[in-house]
């Protein structure tokens, strides 16, 4: 575990770091950790959450490689001159100092138990409570090819994705349910998927790490419930994000069969966003003392029906002798035994 300084909230080439949104939770005097708070979704996310007058730890782990270490430090720096920036604004600090509310970044993996006492320790230590802990840690995969693709490299990839994503998620909940089950209070959310409840077509590891979350939601929930210590799911459609750029959009921009095939199962037709996913997660940390283990879907209804085959789908919506063509490719490709 490491303490990140973030410095000024003033960068002095380019000024005061802004934000603009809706006071409309109050959210002051809550201590926020975010792990996995570098991402797409937590950024969003917690710079509403310190509009709103919370206290942000933010917590992730860098990358090994020095170049992208490099613009991953000023990447953690940025948000959290953005945060400092927030917490001393008039609205954010009307019920609480700005000393009180400087934001909190540290290192450390999600899958190395000790690095995770060790951060939530020191967000404990630094604000004197934990009131809302967000698991954002996890990654997607290429989809696989069960009979072609490499069977060690399927393995490799399924092992790696499920260590992040599930065991990740169950140290997580394990440390916090430490601090959380002393002080009678505390939610502990986890950012699931719709694939924690439907098939995202060929992809294993990730449909399995999340199911499984799923399940530690349930558990840890009904664990945990007489202290006090509510555990819920967060569980958004498709956000085109960094870490799904690839699966859903080819070089050229242009949607690829499987992210027209989320679309087309999709009442609204669109994506989500990241505004959108931080609006449904602020209202869950609002105090709601029944609401304990429980998936939230924020998907425009996706969950309604789900997607399958992206290439039957496109080939569906193109006519019945496309779809004709597409089986016989399947055929010469995956020949029936005699």
């Amino acid at each position: 575990m490491q303490i990140v300084e973030l410095g000024n909230a003033v960068d002095a080439a380019n000024g005061p770091v802004e934000f603009e949104w809706p006071e409309t939770v109050n959210l002051q005097g809550k201590t926020i950790l975010a792990f996995g708070g570098a991402g797409n979704l937590s950024e969003t996310f917690i710079k509403a959450a310190a509009t709103c007058g919370a206290r942000i730890a933010l917590v992730d782990r860098p990358p090994s490689e020095e170049a992208l270490r490099k613009e991953f430090d000023e990447r953690v720096r940025g948000i959290g001159r953005a945060l400092s920036a927030i917490s001393q604004s008039s609205v954010a600090t009307a019920e609480a100092s700005a000393d009180d509310r400087t934001p909190l970044a540290l290192y450390a993996d999600i899958t190395d138990l000790d690095d995770v006492l060790a951060a939530v320790s020191e967000v404990k230590s630094r604000f004197g409570t934990i009131d809302i802990a967000i698991d954002f840690a996890g990654r997607q995969h290429p989809t696989f090819d069960l009979v072609n693709d490499p069977p060690e490299r399927l393995v490799d990839t399924f092992r790696s994705v499920i260590d992040l994503n599930l065991n990740g998620a169950f140290i997580f909940t394990l440390a916090l349910a430490r601090v959380m089950v002393p002080q009678r209070h505390g939610h502990i959310i986890h950012l699931c998927s719709n694939a924690s409840r439907l098939s995202l077509y060929a992809s294993y590891g990730y449909n399995a790490s999340k199911h499984g979350v799923e399940g530690l939601v349930k558990t840890a929930a009904a664990q945990l419930a007489p202290f006090g210590v509510r555990v819920n799911g967060l569980a958004p459609g498709t956000v085109v994000t960094d870490l799904n750029r690839a699966l859903t959009c080819g070089p050229d921009g242009e949607l690829r069969p499987r992210a027209k095939s989320i679309l087309a199962h999709t009442p609204t037709k669109r994506f989500l966003t990241r505004e959108g996913v931080a609006e449904t997660l602020l209202s869950m940390c609002v105090e709601q003392r029944h609401l304990t283990g429980n998936l939230i879907f924020p998907d425009d209804g996706y969950n309604v029906e789900g997607h399958s085959w992206p290439e039957g789908n496109e080939a569906v919506y193109a006519g019945a002798e496309v779809l004709d063509a597409l089986y016989r490719e399947l055929a010469d490709k995956f020949p029936p035994e005699e």
